[in-house]
């Protein structure tokens, strides 16, 4: 069986214990090293679990290409893919598993692996972790949603009318990927003062940044991986 295990939000004491104990016991864990237009970046998955003390060599690296072009993307997913396949025939009693930042169960490249490994008719477990936008609640105080209130999460791109929806509700509006949509984020918030925004950015990691003044907002130049909460006063 092929573990897929979720690592949380970036701050390496936000892993469950039970995605400790199967990392501990692996024998290779795969992880990915973004790889952009600027060259081979670090790897955080990486740096995470050497802080948990996980051995160096338990760790297998494998490069992800950063692009809004998805194709070099979706080859590196297939060729892990296949790599997982091949090892987990050829060594059944070898335990594999492959980290994700996040949640592995939600908007996680994770799941584009496991669905080619699944269809190979071999059998996958996930193991749960703290999704980015729960840590950012939980910094920022307070319930995300409580009674009747709804969630809603929007990966960064909507078209016009779910915007002028989500904007216009009474829910939570929880944004992710906020450089995919900084002008129409920075738009609402001039627009919409009646609702309280919060903006996050590489929450659990060193570079930590937490506002709720939209003044701080406007003037932000949003990196990917910035959250964006919003509720109606």
């Amino acid at each position: 069986m092929i573990s897929f295990v979720s690592l949380g939000p970036g701050d390496p004491e936000l892993i469950t214990l039970q995605a400790l104990r199967c990392l501990q016991a692996a024998d290779c864990i795969y992880a990915p090293v973004p790889v952009s237009a600027k060259g081979r970046h670090s790897s955080k998955a990486e740096e995470m679990m050497l802080a948990l003390d996980i051995r160096p060599e338990q760790i297998q690296l494998y490069d992800l290409p950063m692009s809004k072009q998805r194709e070099g993307a979706c080859a590196a997913y297939s060729q892990l893919a296949e790599e997982l396949i091949r090892r987990e025939r050829s060594e059944p009693e070898c335990s594999l598993v492959v980290v994700a930042e996040g949640d592995s169960g939600f908007y996680s490249s994770s799941a584009y692996i496991s669905e080619q490994v699944e269809a190979a008719g071999l059998a996958v477990r996930q193991l749960c972790g703290v999704p980015a936008f729960i840590a950012c609640n939980a910094l920022a105080g307070g319930q995300l949603v409580q009674l009747e209130e709804q969630c809603r999460v929007i990966p960064g791109e909507a078209t016009e009318a779910e915007w002028q929806e989500a904007w216009g509700s009474i829910h939570t509006i929880v944004v992710m990927k906020g450089s995919l949509c900084e002008a129409e984020i920075k738009r609402a918030v001039a627009a919409h003062p009646e609702r309280r925004w919060q903006y996050f950015e590489f929450v659990g990691m060193p570079k930590e940044y937490v506002t709720e003044r939209p003044e701080e907002i406007l003037e932000r130049s949003f990196p990917y991986f910035s959250i964006i909460i919003s509720k109606r006063r």
